[in-house]
């Protein structure tokens, strides 16, 4: 198995320390620590943090919005947004984004149109052909349903 490019390794790490710590708490130096790798190396990849963020969400959008199947119950259709979508990982990116996304707004419209806005958009194709799901009340329990998870828990 081929070893992964320094590069690959610089933004497998950042997405991580991006999602603990932050656009803000995370320095060029604790990703040159957490990746082990200098410092001229991590610039000559990514001259400052919004290009590394940027890098970290174009790897991170990389197949994320899984497709819904028309011939799946509203039951199945749950359960597959609750693993992909409504899953903690992508909870942690919508509270980076919407807490910091002004900091990187390029990454941050890459990801409302690549992933926010694709989920709904899928969501919407579903529904679309379900006879009887009415849209309204769809898009009320999703939007419900993901605040819900955004909130973390000791708020609520």
């Amino acid at each position: 198995m081929a070893r992964a490019s320094k590069k690959d390794h610089i933004i497998e790490q950042a997405t991580g320390l991006f999602l603990e710590q932050g656009f803000k708490g995370t320095s060029i130096d604790l990703v040159v620590t957490t990746c082990g790798v200098s410092k001229p190396t991590v610039y000559k990849h990514f001259p400052d943090k919004t290009i590394l963020i940027g890098a970290v969400m174009a790897h991170w959008l990389q197949g994320r919005v899984q497709p819904l199947a028309s011939d799946w119950s509203l039951t199945d259709v749950w359960h597959h947004l609750c693993q992909h979508w409504w899953s903690p990982e992508p909870m942690h990116m919508y509270r980076l984004v919407i807490s910091e996304g002004w900091r990187f707004p390029k990454a941050a419209e890459a990801f409302w149109t690549e992933f926010d806005a694709a989920w709904w958009a899928q969501a919407d194709a579903w529904q679309a052909q379900q006879s009887d799901i009415e849209a309204a009340g769809l898009q009320l329990r999703l939007q419900a349903e993901l605040w819900r998870q955004l909130v973390p828990q000791s708020v609520k």
